[in-house]
């Protein structure tokens, strides 16, 4: 799995293949609001299927 942070131009500014380094939701609302998007595995991701995704990596 790779998670993508991208900006406003589609350039990819962080990526991770780790599911504990995503940032957390806080730190991802905020990313949202300020204009970035989010991929999983090179395909758009909402912030629902993102916090989905944190709350199977803290139950596991």
């Amino acid at each position: 799995m790779k998670f993508e942070v991208v900006n406003d131009k589609g350039v990819a500014v962080m990526q991770t293949t780790m599911k504990s380094c995503i940032p957390d939701e806080e730190q991802l609302s905020l990313m949202s609001k300020a204009g970035y998007k989010f991929k999983l595995d090179g395909k758009n991701v909402t912030m629902k299927k993102l916090k989905e995704l944190q709350k199977e990596e803290s139950n596991a």
